[in-house]
């Protein structure tokens, strides 16, 4: 067991990359099904240990000297005997298996229910025009057609089959972060949430027959924007990955076209008991962490023992490598003037990996434990030409730069001058 609460070291070396990355959503209500469009906040966490720490000043020294005189030899023998021993269940418990087999099974999970890993078929299409009577200005600059596959894989026909599938591995009481508290998984994936926190509507849109297909469907049919007034069917159309119509199983044409997510790491354990123990994976996607991400996001799962088998309980999100260099590197550079003319923005463009601090990162000597890293890149000008140079230390834990050596490649240019709308609205003299 001892071996086992220890951190389990990474050898990358023999390892095949068979993942990509986690993006975290939430939402439960109409007001989060609107936000679901919005950036999405990400929250930072880790696990730690808490010791316990006995404290002897000279009056508690004096107390256990007197009790350990009232001892005889018998009484301290019997107590070494009730020392606990290694339970059976302890020893028969192979936790890399377990962290590996589950793990695994959850991103299979998650690559059908959010990424649209399922057979489809594309000469069945679907397809339905998002309008809202409420916003004239929305419906003209967003409105769009949206396009659904006849899914074909025999083993979904619906979306409480997908639902089905994806709690397949967690336990019957899930942790839920929104709340921090844990609540039972209900029968119908109309009541679910999943383990992210976001409303299971997010992704399974449920029957939504009553709307004819090429028809227009109206989020706000009444033409009041008070989220009161909004059609539920037609939001959870408008931000499903599944619907259920007419009796079949579709999948909407924009999550065929997302990239699967994938691990970057091995399973470690971070802690481990009887009934429970806590597992450390990083998880990528590129879309989000960049084609040369090489960690994304670190995903901490509870694991629970219910009813002889494990299941996943909880599921967090760790340390942020890349995404977290992104910041930190963001914040350090617009310190300094000299370096106004560097692109820091995240205008999204695949080529350069979303964020253009990201497009050469390199990240080396990370501490999985510790979460710290030595750190390289090569930044780009507004004009995407390479301008300056930066190595660092970085502390993940506090998202902060040490032993920076910052560097111009070329001459700092007056007319690159990045637009810094924030620093205007917190500095109005500059």
């Amino acid at each position: 067991m001892s071996k086992r609460e220890n951190k389990i070291k990474l050898n990358t070396n023999e390892y095949t990359e068979n993942v990509s990355g986690v993006e975290v959503r939430r939402g439960s209500s109409i007001t989060r099904y609107i936000s679901i469009a919005a950036a999405c906040a990400i929250l930072v966490g880790g696990i730690g240990t808490t010791g316990v720490l006995l404290h002897r000043n000279s009056r508690n020294a004096q107390q256990l000297a007197e009790v350990s005189e009232e001892k005889t030899t018998a009484e301290v023998e019997t107590e070494i005997a009730e020392e606990p021993a290694q339970t059976e269940a302890d020893a028969e418990y192979d936790y890399d298996v377990i962290a590996r087999e589950l793990t695994d099974s959850y991103l299979d999970e998650l690559n059908v229910l959010v990424y649209g890993d399922v057979e489809y078929d594309t000469n069945s299409a679907i397809s339905f025009n998002i309008v809202d009577s409420s916003d004239e200005e929305w419906t003209n600059n967003y409105g769009y057609e949206k396009s659904f596959y006849k899914v074909t894989d025999q083993r979904f026909h619906s979306c409480q089959d997908i639902y089905e599938y994806y709690k397949k591995s967690l336990a019957s009481r899930i942790f839920d972060d929104t709340t921090d508290q844990y609540y039972d998984m209900p029968e119908s994936f109309k009541n679910a949430f999943a383990l992210d926190g976001c409303g299971m509507v997010n992704w399974l849109g449920g029957d939504v027959s009553k709307f004819e297909v090429g028809s227009n469907v109206d989020l706000r049919p009444s033409g009041n924007r008070d989220d009161d007034a909004v059609d539920e069917e037609a939001f959870a159309l408008h931000i499903a990955n599944y619907i259920d119509y007419n009796g079949e199983l579709y999948i909407s044409k924009f999550s065929t076209e997302r990239d699967k997510i994938k691990y970057s790491t091995e399973p470690m354990v971070i802690s481990a008991e009887e009934d429970k123990c806590v597992i450390s994976r990083y998880v990528m996607e590129n879309y989000y962490y960049g084609d040369n991400a090489k960690y994304g996001a670190e995903i901490l799962f509870t694991l629970v023992r219910e009813n002889g088998e494990w299941k996943i309980e909880r599921v967090e999100t760790g340390a942020q490598p890349e995404y977290l260099t992104y910041i930190a590197v963001q914040c350090y550079v617009m310190e300094d003037h000299e370096y106004d003319d560097i692109n820091l923005g995240e205008e999204y463009d695949k080529s350069t990996a979303r964020r253009p601090v990201l497009t050469s990162l390199e990240i080396s000597d990370y501490d999985f434990e510790n979460k710290t890293a030595r750190i390289h890149a090569v930044l780009h000008d507004m004009a995407d030409v390479d301008a300056a140079e930066i190595e660092a230390d970085i502390d993940y834990n506090t998202v902060t730069l040490s032993n920076v050596n910052l560097k111009r490649l070329k001459d700092f240019d007056e007319t690159l001058k990045r637009p810094s709308v924030i620093w205007k609205e917190t500095h109005p003299d500059e």
